[in-house]
């Protein structure tokens, strides 16, 4: 919360009327006088209600954009998750005429922790290695097929 939400807020509004006053005239209050005041503290309470739910949204919409900016200043966007971190670089990167897909890519691993950042660049590392023994086992596998099917046909 800021430091604005958290001061108390004037009310400028007359009160509204009690249930149990008596009408001018002396007598008890009539029905209409009863279901206005009625009325007036649903609608004064439903207002409270409504303002600390807007107040509420803000707080939190405010701490998303100083987590965005954060992560467009280099920052680590964190409360960010890695997908939402990743859209919304490629977002901004959208709107600055630059390339949102490696912009995406980047804001998505500046926002992961620093172990699984390891464990991805392992994993590259490791597809980059065995990737052409993978193609020499699938070229083994097709040269096997080929000779089972001319020996066979």
């Amino acid at each position: 919360m800021t430091a604005a939400a958290a001061t108390p807020q004037v009310d400028d509004r007359p009160p509204a009327p009690a249930l149990g006053t008596v009408a001018e005239e002396g007598g008890t209050p009539s029905a209409s006088e009863r279901l206005r005041a009625l009325v007036v503290v649903a609608v004064d309470r439903l207002a409270a209600a409504a303002t600390a739910k807007v107040d509420e949204v803000a707080d939190r919409l405010g701490d998303v954009a100083a987590d965005a900016a954060k992560g467009a200043l280099g920052g680590s966007g964190a409360g960010l998750g890695v997908g939402a971190n990743a859209a919304l670089q490629a977002g901004l990167a959208k709107m600055q005429g630059r390339n949102p897909v490696w912009a995406g890519i980047k804001g998505g691993f500046s926002a992961m922790s620093p172990g699984t950042r390891v464990a991805v660049g392992l994993l590259l590392i490791l597809l980059a290695v065995l990737s052409p023994v993978l193609l020499l086992v699938l070229g083994l596998v097709l040269l096997i097929a080929a000779i089972v099917g001319a020996v066979r046909g």
